[in-house]
């Protein structure tokens, strides 16, 4: 084997575990967890709301257990929790548009659906 082939074997497993740790690191970022949605910056709910959905069922769950998620909501009305979320995020970053919000809707004390809604069109109820 020539030293080129060996260069070029060396510098194909550094591309192999850039790659796998900037994997690692990317899906780290995505994961929810209580302490990243309630000491949120900016949009980073967006990049976790995703994982939090895929974890949950929400369909029946309590408001307490709601909040044992997510804490304290930053808004309510009655039979509805409001979290804030941000600007929608794409595939290369924040997308333009207006900043959402999830509404978790409840009855009996139960949740039946939750829904992104803009934060502009639940001000205006």
């Amino acid at each position: 084997m020539g030293k080129k082939d060996k260069l070029l074997l060396t510098f194909l497993g550094f591309l192999v575990i850039v790659a796998f740790i900037g994997g690692q690191m990317w899906n780290s970022y995505k994961d929810f967890s209580k302490e990243k949605w309630v000491n949120y910056e900016g949009n980073s709910r967006q990049a976790i709301v995703k994982d939090f959905f895929d974890r949950t069922i929400v369909d029946g769950i309590s408001e307490d257990e709601l909040k044992g998620y997510l804490g304290e909501p930053d808004d309510s009305k009655e039979g509805e929790l409001i979290y804030y979320l941000g600007t929608p995020r794409g595939f290369f970053g924040d997308k333009e548009g207006p900043e959402e919000q999830l509404v978790f809707t409840f009855q009996d004390g139960k949740a039946i659906g939750v829904t992104r809604v803009p934060v502009s069109a639940q001000a205006s109820e």
